[in-house]
Order: C-alpha cells, then structure tokens, then sequence
C-alpha cells in the first residue's frame, strides 16, 4: 500500500512555524522598539568605535611629540656638526697654506745650497786643475804686503764663512723638513676628523629625513582618523535622532495599536455569531473555476494520497481578492510552496485564509468589510494557471468551504 502523504494545513502551519510579515512601509511597536534596540546598539558600536579612534589619536599625538623632539635634538646636533666641519675646513686649509709656504721655503733653501754646492765645486775642480796656492806664492802675487796679508785672511775667513752658512742651511733645511712633517701629520688628522665629521652629518641628515618621513606619516594617519572620528560623530549624531523619532512612531503607533484592539473587539463583538449565520451565503473570494477539491484525494496513477484542507480557484493571475465578510487582518505572512498569506479573523472563533496571492493592500490589526479587495492572485510560474488557495476555520477545525460559500 502507498503510504498516504498529507498537504501541510496552512493554519496550523502558521501557528507553529509562520514567518510573521507586514505589508506596506508600517511597523508595529514591537518591530519599532527591536528597531530602537538595533540602533542604539549600532549607537554604542559607534561610540565604541570613536573611543577606540580617541585612544589611537592619543597615541599618535605622543608619537609626534616624541618623534618632533627627536626632530629638533637632530637638527641641533647637525647644526653642532656643521659648524665644526666648517672650523675643521678652514683648519685644514690653514695648515696646507702653511705646508705650502714651508715647501716653498725648502724649495729656496734646497737651491741656495745648490748654488753653494755649485760654487765649491767649482773651487775644487779649480784647485784641482791648478793646484791651491801657497803663502809664499800669495805674497809674491800680492801686489804689495798688506794686500798679501787681506788675501790669506780673506780666503780663510770665506773657508769658515761658507762652512758655518752650510752647515745653518742644513740644520734650518732639516728643521723645515721636520716642521712640514709634522704639520702634515696634522692636516691628516684634521682630514680624517674632518671626513669623519662629514660621515656623522650624512648620517644625522638621514635621520633627520627619516623622522621627517615618520612624522609624515603620523599626520597622515591622524587625518585620516579625524576624519573618521569626524564622520562617526556626524552618525552618531543622525543615529541619535533617528531613534528620537523611532521613540516618538513608537508611542504613536502604541496609541493607535491600542485603538486598533479596542475597535477589534468591538467589532468582534459585534461580528460574533455571524459567520455562524453565513454558512452557505459567503460572498467567493474570488470568480473562478474550483480545480482542488476540500478533504483528502487519490492521484490515479501514483496512488498518492493527498488532502487539500481548503479549496483552489483557478484564475487569472493579478485577479483582485476580496474578503468574504467583515472582519480584522490577524495575520499576513509568508508560508515557502503557499507563498503570501493573510489570515481574516471573523470573530466568534471563525477565521479565512487566503493563500498564493501578492500585491497585498491591507495591514496587520487592519478591520476590513465584506468585498474590500485585500490582495490579488499571484501570477505562476511556467505559464501555468494561477490559482486562489483559499480556507475556512472554525474553532481550529478546517471547514469545507464550498459548505460556506454561496453555490455557484
């Protein structure tokens, strides 16, 4: 035997499992206030997020100040190195003028002695060729005796003169050679410190560069921050007076709820019994052909068993519904394979369902009269017929409609 299978019942369904939906932009209370909640958690997310903002940029601002001082200690220390480059440069250009006029005079002092080498070379090789002449023969060449005596002084005192000159000359020669050894030592020095120097200053100056280049970005960073902060604090600022205004639609909306459930229950007063009295004379909520049949059906072919707990009215798509007799919206909501459903309470523990429609023109709470169109058929898919699904309760029992409409 085929195991029957049985269609979900719309109305129990909704009891248990629906999806409660409101058509059009209006919001009950109770979705104002889970709205207000939402917000205001959006609010202290916001806030959350500005003081997370505020912590960064006080961050930051110590950076910068630590970074500035830096800066400046930099910029001291290059100014320090500066001037010294500059007293070490002119040092070192000191010391190479003094180095220059010391080769100078060594330079004079090395041909003064060569000229005085030349000459005593060339007195030697004269005496050589010649012979150096005795007393006796510079008496007899004198012209008379005092000039024999000059002559011999002369020559003697000129042997000392010229040896003593020499002798100065080499010690003064040596003395310079000394002196200009030592001052390129210290032009060297002066150099090396001054390279040195030079070296620190390139270093400090990409220090300095590289701070520059920090603090930069510190700025940059703290733009974009403010500018965040600044943009936070302007949604904060609409947040809060967004949820003024949804406390204020709340309270309205409270009020007219509130107004909403008395004119219901007077008008379910004054409705109860009289569906009661309407059985059979019910108005169809649509003009149509039924195609599903009320209670439970076997497919022939597949020896399926199906129950339909209400009936199906083929139409066309887009065909205007209307409530069968007075009464209040109590339900519009959403069912996946019934599409959406607004649920009529009649008072008196009578209720329709109106199913697979769209194009939904009344509200939740919403007293609606006998023949106010509530909605229109919902156009199928595939091209195939559109259809009204359409059911009667009563007391939480399914009732056959086509008992409680009017004959057709």
């Amino acid at each position: 035997m085929i195991p029957a299978r049985t269609l979900p019942l719309i109305y129990s369904a909704l009891i248990l499992f629906s999806i409660p939906i409101l058509s059009g932009d209006e919001k009950s209370s109770k979705d104002i206030q889970q709205d207000i909640d939402s917000r205001k958690s959006d609010l202290q997310s916001l806030r959350n997020e500005i003081k997370d903002i505020e912590e960064r940029l006080h961050l930051k601002n110590k950076e910068a100040i630590s970074n500035t001082e830096i800066l400046l200690d930099l910029e001291n220390k290059i100014s320090l190195t500066e001037k010294l480059i500059r007293s070490l440069n002119k040092e070192e250009r000191y010391i190479s003028e003094l180095i220059q006029k010391t080769e100078q005079q060594i330079g004079e002092m090395e041909a003064l002695l060569s000229k005085l080498k030349n000459q005593l070379t060339q007195r030697l090789q004269y005496l050589y060729v010649h012979g150096r002449p005795t007393v006796l023969e510079t008496v007899l060449l004198a012209e008379d005796w005092n000039n024999a005596i000059y002559r011999i002084k002369y020559m003697d005192v000129l042997a000392v003169h010229e040896k003593k000159l020499r002798k100065q000359m080499k010690q003064t020669l040596a003395e310079l050679s000394e002196e200009k050894a030592k001052m390129v030592i210290e032009r060297n020095r002066k150099t090396s410190l001054l390279n040195e120097k030079k070296q620190e200053g390139s270093n400090l100056e990409q220090d300095k560069k590289e701070r520059k280049k920090i603090l930069s970005i510190i700025k940059r960073d703290k733009g974009k921050l403010e500018k965040s902060r600044s943009a936070k604090s302007q949604m904060i600022a609409e947040m809060e007076a967004l949820i003024k205004k949804l406390y204020t639609d709340k309270d309205a909306m409270k009020k007219r709820e509130e107004e909403l459930a008395r004119i219901r229950a007077e008008q379910n007063r004054a409705t109860t019994g009289n569906f009661a009295k309407m059985k059979g004379k019910l108005a169809w909520p649509v003009q149509g052909r039924v195609t599903g049949k009320f209670g439970t059906t076997r497919n022939p072919d597949t020896g399926v068993i199906t129950e339909n707990v209400g009936v199906d009215i083929r139409v066309k798509g887009g065909t205007a519904v209307k409530s069968v007799l007075d009464g209040v919206v109590s339900t519009i909501t959403y069912i996946r394979g019934h599409g959406k459903i607004i649920i009529i309470d009649h008072g008196g523990g009578f209720s329709t369902v109106y199913a697979q429609i769209d194009n939904i023109k009344v509200h939740e709470n919403e007293y609606v009269q006998m023949g106010n169109p509530i909605a229109s058929v919902a156009a199928s898919e595939n091209n195939a017929p559109a259809k009204l699904h359409f059911e009667v309760w009563g007391n939480q029992e399914k009732l056959n409609p086509e008992h409680w409409l009017i004959k057709q």
